[in-house]
């Protein structure tokens, strides 16, 4: 027992040592875990400076885009107020037949077709059929574009005659359509842009999972 008195101040040295040595341990291992959340939140930082950096970039471009949507929207309703409100089969029956008898057209047969829906206007076919020479329909094409009127020509099919003919200019069966428009008035055009703008903060307002500390050990299911 006196033997362990005479000696117990190593004793005290000793567990201060290891004492020390577990404080010391303790101590670097939250260094290290304050090292490692200074790394975390500085990339955190990073990210949320690129972060405010695209979304700045993002509604500077997004300006821009609205100018320019803008600026062609509005061409296309400017030239949406060209075409008529209103579309006449009797006028363009009366036009298409006219144009025929100019050019000595007899056998002549137009009809009206529905109307067809196209953004910002509508257009109405007429079916236009005759027999006459290649030179008679391309006047009559002639006349069609040299019109005031916004009309168009598609479908184009001839047809040689097969029987016999005396004339030197050869008949031929020939049918087309020619298309007239007005303008759609429940058309506005689509500017996109509120959709564009909301999928952007909406994605901003998505969840993002943190970033795993280095060590941590993952959870079941992970």
């Amino acid at each position: 027992m006196e033997k362990i008195l005479r000696n117990i101040h190593w004793l005290i040295i000793a567990a201060a040592l290891f004492n020390n040595g577990m404080i010391y341990k303790e101590s670097d291992e939250k260094k290290v875990e304050v090292l490692i959340q200074q790394e975390a939140q500085r990339k955190v930082l990073q990210n949320a400076k690129k972060s405010k950096k695209e979304i700045l970039s993002f509604y500077k471009d997004i300006d821009e885009a609205k100018n320019r949507i803008e600026r062609v929207a509005k061409e296309i309703e400017k030239t949406q107020q060209l075409l008529p409100s209103e579309v006449s089969d009797i006028e363009n029956i009366s036009l298409l037949r006219g144009m025929a008898e100019d050019v000595n057209i007899k056998e002549v047969s137009i009809t009206p077709d529905v109307d067809e829906e196209r953004g910002f206007y509508i257009a109405r076919k007429y079916k236009f059929k005759a027999k006459a020479t290649y030179l008679q329909f391309l006047i009559v094409f002639e006349k069609i574009s040299e019109n005031k009127r916004i009309l168009n020509i598609s479908d184009l099919v001839f047809k040689k005659i097969e029987q016999p003919q005396r004339s030197k200019f050869q008949l031929i069966d020939g049918e087309f359509d020619m298309e007239a428009y007005r303008y759609n008035p429940k058309f506005k055009e689509e500017r996109g842009i509120d959709t564009i703008e909301k999928n952007f903060k909406d994605s901003l307002k998505a969840p993002v999972k943190p970033a795993k500390r280095a060590g941590a050990k993952p959870k079941e299911g992970e």
